[in-house]
């Protein structure tokens, strides 16, 4: 974290070193619209990073239950071969034999460990869900005590909008020096998230359908947002942990790693004694 001393707090995020030095566990949630892109730019990222000089990579595990139907050939990236087959399988089989990768699928809807154990938890947490309440699962489990995620990466859509955001969740506690700079989660930026009443996860049975409730590159946009910031975060400090898109506007808005652009969203919190005011 770098702090100057301006009217402004100007303020980076620098990744933890030890996910510089071992191979980097990630839990990709979701292998739709969006999770079938981010599995692919994953796979580009772990090449693109050890290129550079990391040692190990990532390892990627992909979870979902769901299998490929007509509506998603040609909105997804799906081909009409793969109808009835899994999803999450589909997609890392693909990507092991393109790009001889060791990843795993897991074809059940995602249950975070430690109540179901796939290995050692994960470092990073991807979320690409369509159901707020698979949204409000994760934040229970990353803000418990069990979890070890440093990580949740968030992305979301509707019709023409979306938003990208990495945080670090809160498993427990934080001392207020820490708890200051602390990235906030998708959750707490957007609390409405975690209403009962926000639910909108009905299937669509065609291809039109599909269309009428969210537009055809809406994801690509947020999965090209999603993809840079992880590439920022490991190549050294990032000053925008978020990207909130328009796409009927044409416009793209990131969100500044700073408390006093926090506070615009709702969150509040105490500045440490000693440091300049923003």
């Amino acid at each position: 974290m770098m702090l100057c001393k301006r009217k402004r707090i100007d303020m980076e995020h620098c990744i933890g070193r030890h996910l510089l030095s071992q191979r980097v566990r990630v839990h990709l949630v979701g292998v739709g619209g969006n999770g079938a892109q981010m599995a692919n730019c994953l796979a580009r990222l772990d090449i693109a990073i050890r290129a550079l000089g990391h040692p190990h990579g990532l390892h990627v595990t992909a979870f979902d239950g769901d299998t490929v139907s007509e509506s998603n050939v040609g909105r997804q990236i799906y081909s009409p071969a793969d109808v009835g087959l899994h999803k999450a399988v589909v997609t890392i089989n693909r990507l092991n034999q393109y790009f001889g990768l060791d990843w795993d699928a897991v074809p059940t809807h995602y249950k975070p460990p430690p109540s179901h154990d796939y290995g050692s938890g994960p470092s990073i947490i991807i979320s690409c869900v369509d159901s707020a309440r698979a949204r409000r699962e994760l934040h229970r489990w990353l803000f418990s005590r069990g979890s070890s995620a440093a990580y949740w990466l968030d992305l979301g859509n509707t019709e023409s909008s979306a938003q990208v955001v990495l945080g670090q969740p809160k498993p427990h506690p934080l001392p207020e020096k820490y708890e200051w700079d602390r990235l906030p989660c998708v959750t707490e930026l957007f609390p409405q998230l975690l209403e009962e009443s926000q639910e909108d996860d009905a299937p669509s049975c065609s291809v039109r359908i599909s269309l009428q409730s969210q537009g055809l590159f809406v994801n690509d946009m947020a999965v090209r947002w999603a993809s840079q910031l992880l590439y920022e975060l490991f190549q050294g400090p990032i000053k925008q942990h978020g990207v909130l898109v328009n796409l009927a506007a044409k416009r793209a808005g990131p969100i500044e790693v700073n408390p006093a652009v926090w506070r615009r969203f709702g969150i509040k919190r105490r500045r440490p004694r000693g440091m300049a005011q923003s």
